[in-house]
């Protein structure tokens, strides 16, 4: 067994009262969500040794949305369970109670596969409906066998479907401490009462129609995504711009730390199981390509913002973060929290600033949808 594989309850930090437990500061959380939701690379400004990037020229740009997948009855269906979840009645489960299926459970979760920890596997006070996981066969089955407290191993065998292709097919291990459960118990979805508080309409017809809406108007603002990812890759491509392999490593090892150092540090890793988790970071073939497109369109629209001299006035930088916080969920008081630490405050100035420049390259663009008139 790795030396990693240690690490379960005898490492795990003690319990932090309930109201705070998997929470993330108020200050980092707007943060974290933008920056890993948009293809941001933070800390660029005052960073040596960029390379040189010529803005590249706005005209033309003639971009071809492919048409989404249609909404189907389990996506439907799985809408309806989380409403219907949402009105749920729930009892925090004592320590050492059994856990069930359905119930609610707060993990800590560190994934293995061969040995090594799996890049983006590690979650900290990770809340989760214990339900069956398409892409981690017979996970929440074997947590519904355990009691809040405890701390078990969990083998499953990766699906074919596994979003990282060089572990689909294999065998991979989870470390996980059941830190909290929840009871859930569900309302009754036939009753008058059920519908009156879901707020939908008075017939279940009505509020599937309700779901239906909703959807769609979701699958329109990813569409939308969708249109902004093309024509900055489109932007990008005319600017043949090459990233140094150390400002990869820099940005990976930036955003490794953030989203799984401090977790491994929590957990008592040595130095040297950090560096080993670090290097799965550098070595992982996914995130490079993720970590180096986002720092080709960041050196872009730096460029592009340098050339047609946009200006980020407090006013903007303040409209354009609320607009793009808001669809996460970050209220403005959580806004103007983050606003107010100058690390925080600083990754969220490069975020107005990317979405700044957006703006400016998509109102250059004539976009397209499939089955669907001009945008």
């Amino acid at each position: 067994m790795a030396s990693s594989d240690k690490k379960n309850a005898s490492k795990k930090p003690s319990p932090a009262p309930a109201a705070a437990r998997g929470t993330p500061p108020p200050a980092e959380s707007p943060v974290r969500q933008l920056v890993q939701r948009l293809p941001v690379a933070t800390g660029l400004q005052g960073a040596p040794n960029l390379p040189e990037v010529r803005a590249p020229s706005l005209d033309g740009l003639d971009i071809t949305v492919p048409a989404p997948e249609d909404l189907t009855e389990e996506d439907l269906l799985q809408r309806f369970h989380e409403l219907a979840r949402a009105q749920a009645q729930t009892r925090p489960r004592e320590e050492g109670e059994a856990v069930a299926m359905g119930d609610d459970v707060q993990l800590d979760i560190l994934g293995y596969a061969h040995g090594q920890l799996i890049p983006l596997s590690t979650r900290l006070g990770f809340w989760m409906e214990l339900a069956p996981q398409a892409m981690l066969p017979g996970f929440a089955e074997v947590i519904a066998e355990a009691e809040v407290g405890d701390s078990l191993e969990v083998g499953v065998t990766l699906p074919d479907e596994y979003p990282a292709e060089q572990l689909r097919g294999k065998p991979a291990r989870f470390i996980v401490d059941v830190r909290a459960a929840r009871e859930v118990t569900m309302p009754d979805t036939e009753s008058d009462a059920f519908l009156q508080a879901l707020g939908r309409g008075d017939t279940h017809e009505a509020v599937m129609d309700s779901i239906v809406d909703e959807m769609e108007q979701e699958m329109a603002d990813l569409l939308w995504v969708d249109a902004q990812g093309l024509v900055l890759d489109t932007v990008v491509a005319r600017a043949d711009v090459t990233v140094p392999k150390a400002l990869v490593d820099e940005e990976i090892r930036r955003r490794w730390s953030q989203l799984e150092g401090e977790s491994l540090a929590l957990k008592q890793f040595s130095l040297e199981e950090q560096q080993e988790a670090l290097d799965g970071w550098l070595h992982h073939p996914g995130i490079r390509e993720d970590v180096e497109r986002r720092l080709k369109i960041a050196l872009v629209l730096r460029a592009i913002a340098s050339r047609d001299k946009l200006e980020l006035t407090p006013e903007k930088m303040l409209e354009l973060l609320s607009e793009s916080s808001e669809p996460f969920g970050i209220t403005p008081a959580q806004l103007r929290e983050s606003l107010t630490d100058p690390t925080a405050a600083s990754q969220m100035r490069d975020v107005a600033w990317h979405l700044l420049a957006v703006e400016h390259v998509m109102s250059h663009a004539r976009v397209k949808f499939e089955g669907a008139e001009e945008a």
